[in-house]
């Protein structure tokens, strides 16, 4: 699972990026200012683990002035606690209690 990284990109951009059923889900974000986005796995099934997360955060190196913005389906608890530390904000379409071990076995 690989997620798509956009370095910078302004506030009034990002709803261009993100898949229709988020755009609703998205915060306020000032329009001219420069985000960072992280796009993640968006299919109804789809279970986003930490090692996606740990990869993506690396490739992206330096947030953007703004923050950062994640947006996927559901996060495991291990991905959560990495963006937490990240200081993103979070668009995920479900909630879940998912955890690195439960959605490795899921998938399997």
């Amino acid at each position: 699972m690989k997620a798509t990284v956009y370095p910078q990109l302004a506030g009034d951009r990002i709803a261009h990026v993100v898949p229709p059923a988020y755009r609703e889900l998205l915060p306020t974000l000032a329009p001219q200012q420069e985000y960072s986005v992280l796009l993640f796995a968006h299919a109804e099934r789809d279970v986003i683990h930490s090692a996606p997360v740990r990869r993506a955060i690396g490739r992206l190196g330096t947030t953007a002035p703004g923050g950062l913005v994640v947006v996927g389906t559901v996060f495991t608890t291990e991905a959560q606690a990495l963006l937490a530390e990240a200081g993103a904000t979070v668009v995920a379409r479900r909630k879940g209690r998912w955890t690195d071990e439960s959605a490795r076995a899921r998938q399997l």
